[in-house]
């Protein structure tokens, strides 16, 4: 593993420990959790229409300027909608909306700080930008997020279902840091897969008879 992927793979695996500790110190509910990982979809939104200004600056693909209002109205609606759902079905009748606020800010800008040196040592450090298309660029967090909320949501339901025990809510964060990770070093892994092959064929994909 290369040292940059490292250490945004670390931050991830840091960050994401935050609300184990929620779970296990500060009786965090289901519904916190959820609600926390929910967040984070406004922050992988925030960093995808980064990386596609970013193509605009260094790669001159001057389509982001079509794709961005599009991904911010169709990855919005998205967000709505599973915010709704998160809220729908796992909000306490009980629970004290400025209580939660106030426990969920410091992971939430810690998941901000994490994507955020992804993207610049990954990114921009190692120029992963590079051969990139915008559409590729847009579509990336849909892959990330809906895999991770659907087992999330999957999950979340079965623990409402017990009774939220402690030991099931601290396994449904060691699931979500799992398919973090997973995922982490799979997109990165794909893109140095990605520039290799431009490297030797001068094209992104392996088939170089395509054209032919």
């Amino acid at each position: 593993m290369k040292h940059p992927l490292a250490l945004s793979a670390s931050f991830l695996v840091a960050v994401n420990l935050l609300p184990l500790a929620g779970v296990l110190f500060f009786g965090w509910s289901v519904y916190e959790i959820l609600l926390l990982f929910w967040a984070e979809n406004l922050v992988i939104g925030l960093y995808a229409i980064a990386r596609m200004l970013t193509l605009l600056r260094c790669n001159g693909d001057r389509r982001v300027l079509l794709l961005i209002p599009f991904f911010c109205v169709h990855f919005g609606i998205f967000t709505a909608a599973h915010g709704a759902l998160v809220v729908g079905l796992f909000r306490p009748e009980d629970h004290v909306s400025e209580g939660a606020a106030m426990s969920l800010w410091i992971p939430f800008l810690a998941l901000l700080v994490s994507h955020g040196v992804s993207f610049v040592t990954n990114f921009l450090g190692k120029q992963e930008y590079r051969g990139l298309r915008g559409e590729e660029a847009m579509l990336a967090p849909y892959r990330r997020v809906i895999i991770l909320h659907v087992t999330l949501l999957g999950g979340g339901w079965l623990i409402d279902a017990l009774g939220e025990p402690v030991y099931a809510l601290a396994l449904l964060v060691l699931l979500k840091i799992f398919i973090d990770c997973a995922g982490h070093l799979r997109e990165h892994r794909e893109r140095v897969e990605k520039e290799e092959r431009i490297r030797k064929t001068g094209r992104a994909d392996s088939d170089v008879f395509r054209d032919w």
